[in-house]
C-alpha cells in the first residue's frame, strides 16, 4: 500500500486496459480529469491532486514501443560494450605508464572513470526496469543508481568543460606556467562534489512506487516523485542551465578561439618544407576535427534531453494526460541519447589520440614483460620491479638491448681513444728498441 499526501492509493487494484482509440496507448484510469503532474523521470506523479479530489487513481505502466524496444536494445549494448572496455582501457593506460600521466590526461581520466560507472552500473539497471516494466532490487538500491547515475553524467559534462579550458590555456597562452598536478586533484574534487551537489534535490524525492505494467501484473518503479511542482520545474530549470547552456556555451566560445588560433599559425622557422607544410596542416585539420565532434556531440546527444525534460515539466497536466505513453516512450530514447554521450566520448580520446592507442597496442606486452621478469628483480617486500614501456620501445627486452649496445659502443669509444697515444710515430722505425 502506496500512501500519497490524501490518503491511501491503491495502484495495485484491478485494471482493465484502455480500448478506446483515444487513449491506445495510455493505461491510466482517472475518476477525475484534472490532477497530478510529470515528475523529473517521465512518470505521470498520481499524488499532487487538487483540495477536491476525493477518489483514488488507478495507474497502470505505459505500452512500450517495438520501435522503442529495438532502440534501446541497440543503444545500451553499444553503450555498455565501448563504454566499458573503452574507458577501461583508458583508465589502465594513465595509471599504467608514467608517461601518460598528464595534467590534462588526469582530466581525461576522471570523464573516463565516469563514463565506466555509467556503463557498468547505471545503464544495465535502468535498462531492466526499461525493457522489464519492474524493479526488483529494493528502494535502497532505486535511490542509489540513480543518484550514481546523474552524478557520474554531470561529472561527465563538467570534465568536458575542465578539458576545454585546460586547452585554452595551454594554447592560447604557452608561456604561462601549466596546471600542476596538484591543481588538478582540485579541479578532480571540486567536480565531483558539484556534480554531487546538484544531484541532491532529484535523490531526496526518489523512490520506487507500485504500478501495474502493461501485462498487468503488479510491479515496482523507481523514479523521482517531486511533491511541489514549482521545485521540479525550478530543478529543471537550474540544471538545464547550470549542466547543459553554460558548459556548452563555455566549450563553444574556448574551442572556437583555439580554432582561429591553429588556422592562422604558421609553421615556426624560415625555411618550411613541402612535408613540414603538410604534417601541419594535416595535424590542424585533425585537431578542429576533433574540437567541431567534442561539441556537436555534446549538443547534439544533450539538447534532446533537456528540450524534453523542459517541454514535459512545463505542460499543464490537464494537457499532458493523454500524451502520457508518447511521453513515456520518448524519454527513454532521449535519456539513452544523453547517456550514449559517454560511449561518445570514449571513441574520441582512443580514435583521434595517437598516444593513447600507442600505449593501448604495447599493453599485451607490457603484461607479458612483468609475468617473465626474473625472481631476482624482487625487492625485500617481494614485489616485482617494473618499468613503463617507452615510446619509441617493442617492450623492455628491446630497451634493454638498447642501452647494453649504447654502453658496448661507449666502451669501444673509451678503449680506441686510450691506445691511441701508444701508436708508434712515423719516424720511429718498427721492430724493438734498444
Amino acid at each position: 500500500m502506496v500512501f500519497g499526501p490524501f490518503g491511501e492509493l491503491d495502484p495495485t487494484s484491478d485494471v482493465g486496459n484502455s480500448t478506446g482509440s483515444q487513449h491506445e496507448n495510455l493505461s491510466i484510469t482517472l475518476d477525475n480529469e484534472a490532477g497530478g503532474h510529470w515528475n523529473g523521470q517521465g512518470q505521470f506523479d498520481p499524488y499532487d491532486y487538487g483540495p477536491d479530489y476525493e477518489h483514488k487513481p488507478v495507474i497502470s505502466y505505459p505500452h512500450i514501443h517495438i520501435a522503442a524496444k529495438i532502440i534501446l536494445c541497440t543503444s545500451y549494448a553499444l553503450m555498455m560494450s565501448v563504454c566499458g572496455i573503452g574507458n577501461l582501457l583508458l583508465c589502465y593506460v594513465i595509471y599504467r605508464f608514467r608517461r601518460m600521466r598528464t595534467t590534462t590526461n588526469l582530466l581525461i581520466g576522471n570523464l573516463a572513470l565516469s563514463d565506466f560507472l555509467v556503463a557498468v552500473i547505471c545503464a544495465p539497471l535502468s535498462f531492466y526496469q526499461y525493457l522489464y516494466q519492474h524493479w526488483p532490487f529494493g528502494t535502497a538500491m532505486c535511490v542509489i543508481t540513480n543518484y550514481l547515475k546523474f552524478t557520474s553524467l554531470y561529472v561527465s559534462t563538467n570534465s568536458l568543460l575542465a578539458i576545454a579550458i585546460d586547452r585554452y590555456v595551454i594554447i592560447m597562452h604557452p608561456l604561462k606556467p601549466r596546471m600542476t598536478k596538484c591543481t588538478a586533484s582540485v579541479v578532480l574534487v571540486c567536480i565531483w562534489l558539484v556534480s554531487m551537489i546538484v544531484v541532491i534535490p532529484s535523490a531526496v524525492f526518489t523512490n520506487t512506487h507500485a504500478i501495474t505494467n502493461e501485462w498487468g501484473e503488479s510491479a515496482r518503479r523507481c523514479g523521482d516523485y517531486w511533491k511541489n511542482l514549482t521545485l521540479m520545474k525550478a530543478h529543471t530549470l537550474f540544471l538545464a542551465i547550470v549542466e547543459f547552456l553554460m558548459p556548452l556555451t563555455v566549450m563553444s566560445i574556448a574551442y572556437v578561439i583555439i580554432a582561429k588560433k591553429l588556422w592562422f599559425r604558421e609553421v615556426p622557422g624560415g625555411h618550411v618544407t613541402v612535408q613540414q607544410e603538410l604534417a601541419a596542416e594535416s595535424s590542424k585539420r585533425k585537431t578542429l576535427r576533433m574540437l567541431i565532434i567534442v561539441v556537436a556531440l555534446f549538443a547534439l546527444c544533450w539538447a534532446p534531453f533537456y528540450a524534453f525534460t523542459i517541454i514535459r515539466d512545463f505542460v499543464y497536466p490537464s494537457e499532458a494526460l493523454p500524451l502520457f505513453g508518447t511521453f513515456e516512450n520518448a524519454y527513454y530514447i532521449v535519456e539513452a541519447l544523453a547517456m550514449s554521450n559517454s560511449m561518445f566520448n570514449t571513441l574520441i580520446y582512443i580514435v583521434f589520440n595517437a598516444n593513447f592507442r600507442k600505449f593501448v597496442r604495447q599493453i599485451p606486452e607490457s603484461c607479458r614483460v612483468m609475468r617473465r621478469s626474473p625472481r631476482r628483480n624482487r625487492n625485500k617486500s617481494g614485489r616485482r620491479y617494473w618499468y613503463p614501456l617507452m615510446s619509441n620501445s617493442h617492450g623492455l627486452r628491446s630497451s634493454i638491448r638498447s642501452s647494453l649496445a649504447r654502453s658496448h659502443s661507449t666502451n669501444i669509444s673509451r678503449l680506441a681513444v686510450r691506445r691511441e697515444p701508444s701508436a708508434p710515430s712515423s719516424s720511429t722505425p718498427s721492430g724493438r728498441s734498444g
